[in-house]
């Protein structure tokens, strides 16, 4: 945050003693959209800002602005008194009248290292594990590899009230932001009106998805510590380890990529409760997926089809919620050791359980001339990037050396068709969890 450098105290005082800089803001508590039920939709957008710091400023000014509205149901003033030789203050496709129904709306604001560059915010009060994201590294080639300054993702059980939102964040600030991307992403299927329920939320694959995710709307503090940062307790994240050993059952140790990032030595004091998230779209190739057999499509996920138990345990319902056979013996059969859940959650070494990270992302669902795509709009909330999405990504996913030498990717990556894009971010923390725009922007 910004500082007032005291000045220094001279040998004969003649005034009042110079007064101490004001305190930085205290932060509250987490943005929305994290904790909260997923809505019903959303859209994640990644926004330029402009080049020089004080523009920047102000845009961000304009922005708190227009989220403010929009989260209280107000609208610009609009009636038949307004000047006719000028735009309309509001868009308005959702009326005029104040007091509209959000449909439970969030908006969640992220900033890219660009930003903080912009901002002119100094190297050791940045958040220290955000960089641009690393395409190449990742082994990704996306149709759009900007990923702007800020992304914001809006959410709302109303698809009409979140492109209102976006649209009045754009059309608030033409002339000083551009949009560089968004994407559109509808909630799983459930049967329970008005809820996601983890043992009926089917992914466009068929399976169910999230049963074994994070939940940090159970107040469980294990998971919290996972998904929000504490300056505190950064000592205590996982490291590369230097030699892999062999705690997955197999017979020699996996080998990591040399160029994996250890975790930051620290964060500044501002970040606690923030979150890194990072967001990854995907098309899935459902022309290569839909015909694939019953069992081919188990094996490449781990997990049945019909009960989403994992595949070392008996096909049944009741079984949903059971960890795998693996977790306990490395050696168990049943799940294929590059099958999807394995891979993204071996769940074999002393510190793999530190590594999670909660993940609320969308199916993704495209129409064109051409037809429908189909894909997953992955949006990941978590303490670090590197400890966990990257080390996830790129030492067990994408790495053809785990668990073991020549094992081969994560099998469910035959089937994506196209990275459509995305990017890594700093969510801030708020300094008054009454207010969801309060987000903490340092410009020093």
């Amino acid at each position: 945050m910004t500082q007032v450098a005291p000045t220094a105290p001279s040998a004969v005082q003649t005034s009042d003693p110079t007064p101490a800089p004001p305190p930085a803001p205290v932060p509250g508590s987490p943005q929305s959209g994290i904790r909260n039920r997923p809505p019903e939709h959303a859209i994640v957008a990644a926004i330029t800002l402009p080049a020089d710091q004080a523009s920047t400023v102000s845009a961000l000014a304009t922005l708190r602005q227009i989220q403010a509205e929009e989260l209280s149901s107000q609208l610009p003033v609009e009636n038949a008194q307004t000047p006719k030789a000028q735009p309309s203050p509001e868009t308005g496709e959702i009326g005029f009248a104040d007091g509209f129904d959000r449909g439970h709306l969030t908006i969640t604001t992220g900033f890219s290292s660009t930003a903080y560059d912009k901002l002119g915010v100094a190297a050791a009060n940045r958040p220290q594990d955000l960089i641009p994201i690393p395409w190449a590294q990742l082994g990704d080639q996306p149709a759009q590899a900007n990923y702007g300054d800020i992304v914001v993702q809006i959410c709302s059980d109303d698809p009409y009230v979140c492109e209102h939102a976006l649209h009045r964040v754009l059309y608030g600030l033409s002339g000083q932001a551009t949009l560089v991307w968004a994407q559109v992403g509808v909630q799983r299927y459930t049967s329970r009106e008005g809820r996601i329920n983890r043992a009926e939320g089917r992914a466009l694959t068929g399976f169910i998805d999230g049963t074994s995710n994070l939940d940090p709307r159970r107040c469980d503090h294990a998971d919290d510590t996972l998904i929000f940062v504490d300056p505190d307790a950064v000592p205590g994240y996982p490291h590369v380890p230097a030699t892999p050993q062999p705690v997955y059952g197999q017979p020699a140790p996996p080998s990591l990529p040399g160029d994996l990032r250890q975790p930051p030595a620290s964060e500044p004091p501002w970040t606690k409760f923030g979150s890194y998230m990072v967001v990854r779209s995907t098309l899935v190739d459902f022309d290569k997926w839909d015909p694939a057999n019953l069992g081919a499509q188990e094996q490449t996920i781990g997990r049945y089809k019909y009960s989403g138990a994992f595949l070392d345990l008996a096909d049944d319902p009741a079984n949903l919620k059971l960890p795998p056979a693996f977790a306990a013996n490395q050696t168990a059969p049943g799940v294929p050791i590059t099958a999807h859940t394995r891979k993204a959650n071996p769940r074999g070494g002393a510190e793999d359980a530190q590594r999670r990270l909660f993940r609320r992302g969308y199916p993704l669902i495209v129409g064109s001339t051409n037809g429908i795509d189909r894909g997953l709009l992955f949006i990941a909330f978590a303490r670090t990037i590197s400890t966990q999405f990257e080390f996830i990504f790129r030492a067990w996913m994408r790495n053809p050396n785990f668990p073991t030498n020549n094992a081969g990717p994560d099998a469910l990556f035959s089937f994506e068709k196209q990275v459509l894009c995305g990017g890594y971010y700093f969510v801030p923390p708020l300094t008054d969890p009454c207010d969801p725009t309060s987000w903490i922007v340092p410009t020093t």
